[in-house]
């Protein structure tokens, strides 16, 4: 298993091995508080019921709502059941979508190169399998890097200093791609992980009206970083058709001297062009749930909304000093004889001449 292919792996086994050690800790360590609280919750319910504190519609309420504070407890806290029927199917249905979006995208993009050229990386079906090709192109490409290094080496030559600094420019271009990717799918499903730690609490607030509001914020980010690992997956399985190509492409050079061809600058932009959109998923998940954007352009965005806030507070501080300079100066004028009664001179030509306003 390569370097990718085995974090994202450990990343899944840790979260889910934690969760469960953390739900069978936290029922040991804090089952009479929970089962205590909600004995009285039910007792308060009885009481409000027995003693007519509670009429008509709210008393139906509260009884919806004990009925379904009581599923849900015994649902997520007493029972497995919120990982066997909430979590394990939530992450099956994500990795099997993934794995429909990668194979017809495997499927469309055979269809654009020579036999040679889709037949020389592994197929691409699964999320796995997408980490463990791109660590198998990035090998692939380091090897083609040193191939194409300059083998006479110069003092002052520049040139040789143009096309080393032409392959670096290549090494961190797909560097920051590959980082780019490895780093967004992963936060998105630990993210994802971390918001089902907290879903059992999350669905007893959104039994209470009051709360609920609580529940569907919950959802709505759920779904977003949900959408945030589908789109990256999208977009580096289109964009890695292009760039196995272009990588096959620079493996066939049979010269030492690089050559600025169409495939050196077609590896630069692909990699270049997957890692702006890779950017941009976090931002397109947000438009769809709206919700907040997570990438750096949302951090831009909420900057530059800050600076838009303060810039306005200071024109409006501006525009508050300039009306009491101006109150200041029509008082002086009146106090001097200069504004008398603070009307201008136009204002004062226009009474000497009788003409009316």
């Amino acid at each position: 298993m390569t370097i990718s292919a085995n974090i994202y792996y450990s990343t899944c086994m840790s979260l889910s091995r934690f969760y469960l050690s953390m739900y069978s800790d936290l029922m040991d360590s804090f089952s009479i508080f929970l089962r205590s609280a909600f004995a009285l919750y039910i007792v308060y319910v009885g009481y409000q019921f027995t003693m007519n504190k509670k009429e008509g519609k709210d008393s139906q309420d509260i009884f919806i709502t004990s009925i379904l504070v009581s599923a849900v407890y015994v649902f997520a806290f007493e029972t497995s059941g919120y990982y066997n029927y909430v979590i394990k199917p939530a992450f099956g249905l994500l990795e099997d979508i993934l794995t429909f979006i990668l194979s017809k995208v495997q499927e469309a993009s055979s269809y654009l190169g020579k036999p040679a050229e889709t037949d020389y990386f592994s197929d691409v079906t699964n999320i796995t399998q997408l980490f463990t090709a791109l660590d198998m192109m990035f090998l692939e490409f380091m090897k083609t890097c040193k191939g194409l290094l300059p083998s006479g080496w110069k003092m002052f030559n520049p040139l040789l200093l143009v096309d080393v600094f032409a392959i670096l420019m290549l090494i961190l271009a797909y560097g920051a791609m590959y980082c780019c990717f490895v780093f967004m799918f992963i936060m998105s499903y630990f993210l994802m992980w971390l918001l089902f730690y907290v879903g059992g609490i999350v669905l007893i607030l959104g039994c209470f009206k009051e709360t609920r509001g609580i529940f569907f914020s919950w959802a709505k980010m759920l779904f977003n970083y949900a959408l945030v690992a589908i789109f990256t997956a999208l977009v580096v399985a289109v964009c890695y058709a292009g760039i196995s190509q272009s990588v096959y492409k620079m493996t066939t050079y049979d010269t030492t001297m690089l050559n600025f061809t169409a495939d050196f600058l077609g590896l630069f932009v692909w990699c270049f062009i997957c890692f702006a959109i890779t950017l941009k998923t976090p931002d397109l998940a947000a438009g769809l749930t709206n919700a907040m954007a997570g990438s750096t352009s949302g951090i831009a965005g909420a900057l530059s909304m800050g600076g838009g806030k303060a810039a306005a507070m200071s024109a409006g501080l501006g525009t508050m000093h300039g009306k009491g300079i101006g109150a200041l100066a029509t008082k002086a004028g009146q106090m001097t004889g200069v504004v008398p009664h603070g009307r201008s001179a136009t204002q004062r030509l226009k009474d000497r001449l009788g003409i009316k306003n």
